[in-house]
This record gives structure tokens, C-alpha cells and sequence, in this order.
């Protein structure tokens, strides 16, 4: 956090002068310099609270989160981009690309805001602003933002270019016929196609580098950190046995139910072998958790679910949550009776139609994304893995 504040500063005053010295250098009035300055500041002020918020609240994309420094550059060169955008024409303006990279650098959120604030730098930067043109970049960037948010490990980005493009070029058209032109020359045909050809270019570059440093990072931080051998989970097993073979009872059964319903499997089996960790600060509250997080770089997905699962005042509302309290409520219920008479014969049916029963009327998955269908299927899947759990005597 000592390193955030003035970092949020250095980008908050950078925004500011670089956006007046600007217009001082496009020939804007003295009056215009400071009303354009005051909506830059205004603008990155929301984007830099919007930050902190998410930060807060682990709602950042990936691992940006731990990685402010990312935002903060991507975001420094979007704003040179928007203020030397004046001198191309509307039409050739590569907005899409800035969407995109304030997105995927943040969150969904941050990244509208971010890309409209510098939207709005190189409009009012030109002789006479369109709204057209904002609503043209914005809503064709606003797509983008979505489209791609929800890049996973595999990676498939085909269709969210493919997408976003052709929506990108819809709007441009849009607005040229929009502003009455009976006709529409080679030089415009040109421009439009040179801002799709860019925009391409861009994206592809930069999701090449979102894939290398973020993406597969993410992915071999999980390959690690979902290893029961992974000395964090060795430290947990010195401390607490039973807590040690619970978490990993869990993880197995959480892993394996999240692949079956297509979730996020690498995320909910961490969640699943880390939501005790915090005993190996004297108590398992999200606090402790979250120091522990923190402390080896835990993925940005992974921390935001274990907050939502461990932390009191979160309410479960992701798909991965419910099936971790499941699993979780199961193997420490079996592991309680077998604690109690190791030659126990429990009756797994009826002790998973209970969990069900209880959780369903007590309200605590009420508010998830989870549906009658898939828990259906949580409950067939539980009841399939009796051999199973023999082993956990």
C-alpha cells in the first residue's frame, strides 16, 4: 500500500500537466487549458478510487492486484496515445486497443472509465467535439472490455477480436452516414480500414504479452501453489494434521466436481486447500488467510475466492464458492465421525441429502449464480465417491 499511494499521485499530477501542456500546445485559450485539465483529473481521479476499490475488494482481473505498476505504465502511454490522437482524423482514432488494454489491466469497471476519460482528452483536444464520436469509440470499447474479461487460461481470443472489430467497424460506418455524407471517398475507406489494421496489430501484440507475463504466469503460480507436496501445505500439515487432510479431501472432491460443471477448477481446488491456511497464523480468519496470500503471491482469482468463501461479512456468490461448501461441509462432517469411531459404517446418502437439505433452507447459496441443475449435479456427483471416502478413516 506505501507504494501505491504515491504512485496513484505521481499518475493523478502527471495527468493533469501532460493534458495542459497539451492543449497549450494545440492553441487552446488559457480557460480551455484548465476546463480541459479539470476533466482529465476529474476523470483519473474516479479511474484511480475505482483501482483502490477493486484492489480492496479483489476484484482486479488476474494477478493486477499485485501488479499496480502494469496499470500504471499501460495507462501513462494510453494517455500520450489520446493526446496526440488530435492530429488523425476521427475515423482513424485505434480507441479499441485502449479499451481493451485499461480493461484487462484492471477491471471491467476501471477500464470503461479509464478509456472514456482518455476518449474525452482527445475530443475536447479538437477543434470541435463530437459526442458521436465518443459514443462511437465508448460503446464499441465498453464491448471489447466485456468480450475479453473473460479470457481464461485456454486462451481463446479469436472470436473476442473477431467480435469487438467488426463492431468497432459497424460504429465508425454508423457515425460517417450519421453526419450526412452523401458520399464517402477513398481517403476515409482507407483510414477506416488502417484503424482496423492497427487495431488488430495492437491487440495481437499486447494479448501476446497478457498471455506470457499474466495468463500462463497465473497458470504455473497454480500448478505450484495446488500441489499437496507445496511447502505451504507442508507447513499446514507440521501445524494440524486434520486441518492438513481436510483441506486436501476437499481440494480433490472441489477440483473434481468444478471440471465436471466446466468452473474455474484451478481456483476452486486452491480454495479448497488453502481455506485453513490461516492456522498457520494462530487463527484462521480471512486476515490471516489473506496475509498468507499475499505473502507467496497467491493468483488474484484465488484470493478473491477465498475471501468470498472465508470471510464473514462476503456473501457466496460465485459458482466455485457453493461447490467448496459443499465438499468442505462433507469431508469435515465424515472426518468428524470417523474421529469418533473409527469402524463406523456412516450412511453417505443420507448424510449428503442432509448437507443439502440444511444448506438449501438456511439460506447461504440464496444469492449465488449457482442453478437447480448444477446442484442437482453437485449432489449426484457427492454421492458417486463412496469408495472414495473409506479413505478418509
Amino acid at each position: 500500500m506505501k507504494k501505491i499511494i504515491p504512485l496513484s499521485i505521481l499518475i493523478f499530477l502527471g495527468t493533469g500537466l501532460l493534458t495542459a501542456g497539451a492543449a497549450y500546445l494545440y492553441g487552446m485559450a488559457y480557460i480551455d487549458v484548465i476546463r480541459i485539465s479539470l476533466v482529465a483529473l476529474l476523470g483519473n481521479g474516479i479511474v484511480l478510487y475505482l483501482l483502490a476499490e477493486g484492489r480492496g475488494k479483489n476484484d482486479l482481473l488476474q494477478d493486477n492486484a499485485e501488479h499496480m505498476g502494469r496499470f500504471s505504465g499501460l495507462y501513462m502511454i494510453g494517455l500520450l496515445a489520446a493526446l496526440l490522437f488530435p492530429n488523425l482524423p476521427e475515423q482513424g482514432w485505434p480507441f479499441l486497443v485502449i479499451f481493451v488494454v485499461m480493461g484487462l489491466s484492471s477491471n471491467r469497471t476501471a477500464g470503461m472509465c479509464a478509456g472514456g476519460t482518455l476518449l474525452m482528452i482527445s475530443l475536447l483536444l479538437t477543434s470541435e467535439p463530437s459526442i458521436a464520436v465518443f459514443f462511437t469509440y465508448f460503446l464499441s470499447g465498453v464491448v471489447g472490455i466485456i468480450l475479453f474479461s473473460y479470457i481464461d487460461e485456454d486462451f481463446k481470443v479469436g472470436l473476442p477480436i473477431f467480435i469487438s472489430l467488426c463492431l468497432n467497424l459497424s460504429c465508425i460506418a454508423v457515425n460517417i452516414v450519421m453526419e450526412g455524407r452523401t458520399g464517402i471517398d477513398f481517403e476515409t475507406i482507407f483510414i477506416v480500414l488502417a484503424n482496423i489494421l492497427v487495431c488488430i496489430l495492437l491487440l495481437l501484440v499486447f494479448l501476446r504479452y497478457y498471455s506470457t507475463n499474466v495468463v500462463n504466469r497465473s497458470r504455473d503460480k497454480y500448478m505450484e501453489i495446488n500441489d499437496p507436496e507445496c511447502p505451504i501445505l507442508v507447513q499446514l500439515k507440521q501445524k494440524s494434521i486434520s486441518e492438513y487432510y481436510q483441506a486436501v479431501h476437499t481440494a480433490y472432491l472441489s477440483d473434481k466436481i468444478a471440471k465436471k460443471l466446466k468452473l474455474d477448477d484451478m481456483a476452486t481446488k486452491s480454495c479448497g486447500y488453502y481455506h485453513k491456511i490461516g492456522t498457520l497464523k494462530g487463527e484462521n480468519s480471512w486476515e490471516a488467510i489473506y496475509e498468507v496470500c499475499r505473502e507467496y503471491k497467491f493468483p488474484g482469482k484465488a484470493i478473491a475466492l477465498l475471501k468470498e468463501y472465508t470471510d464473514r461479512e462476503s456473501i457466496l456468490i460465485s459458482k466455485e464458492a457453493v461447490v467448496v461448501l459443499f465438499a468442505d461441509t462433507l469431508v469435515a462432517s465424515i472426518l468428524y465421525l470417523f474421529s469418533k469411531d473409527p469402524q463406523v459404517k456412516p450412511d453417505y446418502n443420507h448424510i449428503i441429502d442432509a448437507i443439502y437439505d440444511k444448506k438449501v433452507e438456511s439460506g447461504i447459496i440464496d444469492k449465488s449464480l449457482i442453478t437447480m441443475g448444477e446442484m442437482k449435479e453437485i449432489k449426484k456427483m457427492l454421492k458417486g465417491e463412496h469408495l472414495y471416502y473409506d479413505f478418509l478413516r
